[in-house]
């Protein structure tokens, strides 16, 4: 009698120990669990969710103190392809790209809003994206949202890991690209093409696949990176942890809307069409946007009679500027 209770009590602490270590390894896996469609209960799960310096915020031109004089952005070894394949992986929240960061020609970017001396790492990318073309992207732009937006996610390399920079206001560095869906337009953006051809390979929860080759600047394509939007800010995610600087790039990328309906094949966790994985806006409360903008000749100036006339004075003798017959 005493061997068989000694065995029913064996074997209740095997199945406790069995079950918590099966939720302890989900945790590790997986995180705290979130969803988009109760984003009031991150307030509950994670405390900086509720914090005043959130992210993503609606940014108005009208708003931003203009800058001309802000530093542009240097892109290093962007237009380098990785040696290495990089991993791209269905996390059930979004379509994700993991990029090494050992190799000594990793990707990095410094100057722009970014404090003098300081580099930051290229650590991965994702995109933001809704079910209709209307909306997907997280920040607002002049009261329009966008069809889906990208988040290049950069370390401050002064910090080893992106948990322990998100730790600190000067961790992270995101850049936003917002993308357009024309409908008029049949031509790709080629630049997504890398991403949207292993789409299909991750269109189900933790699968993952590996890009040969991968190139960051052809992301970009010829987007005016000089005019952004900048501001202090968090992660869009939980934890919501307060340690971004963003950069949200001013000028969106259109994008054919085959090419948008690549993004609506993949499936969340729960087996459902992966949509609307994008954040409600946030308060912006009393930070300061700066939009950073090139300065221009003013098309007025350009046709008015002492402009052509002014030019002409600085110009060596005998070389006269015409002025079209005006």
């Amino acid at each position: 009698m005493k061997v068989k209770l000694y065995s029913v009590k064996m074997y209740r602490k095997c199945l406790i120990f069995l079950v918590f270590y099966i939720l302890v390894a989900y945790i590790a896996v997986n995180g705290t669990e979130f969803d988009y469609e109760h984003q009031s209960k991150w307030y509950d799960d994670f405390r900086q969710c509720s914090f005043n310096r959130q992210s993503p915020i609606e940014l108005n031109s009208n708003e931003a103190v203009i800058s001309y004089d802000l530093p542009s952005l240097k892109f290093i070894h962007y237009d380098v392809p990785y040696q290495k394949a990089v991993r791209s992986e269905n996390n059930g929240h979004t379509a994700n790209i993991q990029l090494p960061t050992a190799r000594l020609d990793s990707a990095y970017i410094v100057g722009g809003p970014l404090l003098n001396g300081t580099t930051y790492i290229m650590e991965s990318l994702h995109f933001h994206w809704g079910s209709i073309d209307t909306h997907g992207s997280e920040h607002v732009l002049d009261s329009e949202r966008y069809s889906m937006e990208m988040h290049l996610l950069h370390r401050n390399t002064k910090y080893a890991t992106v948990e322990e920079a998100r730790e600190h206001e000067d961790g992270l560095a995101v850049l936003a690209v917002l993308y357009a869906v024309n409908a008029t337009v049949t031509e790709d953006f080629v630049g997504l093409n890398e991403v949207i051809n292993v789409l299909e390979s991750i269109s189900e929860f933790n699968r993952s696949t590996e890009i040969d080759n991968f190139l960051l600047s052809v992301l970009l394509g010829d987007m005016d990176v000089d005019e952004f939007y900048t501001y202090a800010g968090s992660l869009t995610t939980p934890p919501c942890s307060q340690a971004v600087t963003w950069v949200v790039f001013s000028h969106p990328i259109t994008i054919t809307p085959s090419q948008m309906e690549r993004f609506r094949r993949l499936s969340d966790g729960h087996g459902a069409t992966l949509e609307n994985n994008y954040r409600a806006l946030q308060a912006k409360g009393n930070r300061s946007v700066v939009l950073r903008q090139k300065r221009r000749v003013l098309e007025s100036s350009v046709q008015s009679a002492l402009y052509w006339e002014l030019l002409n004075k600085l110009k060596p003798q005998g070389e006269l500027v015409a002025n079209d017959g005006k």
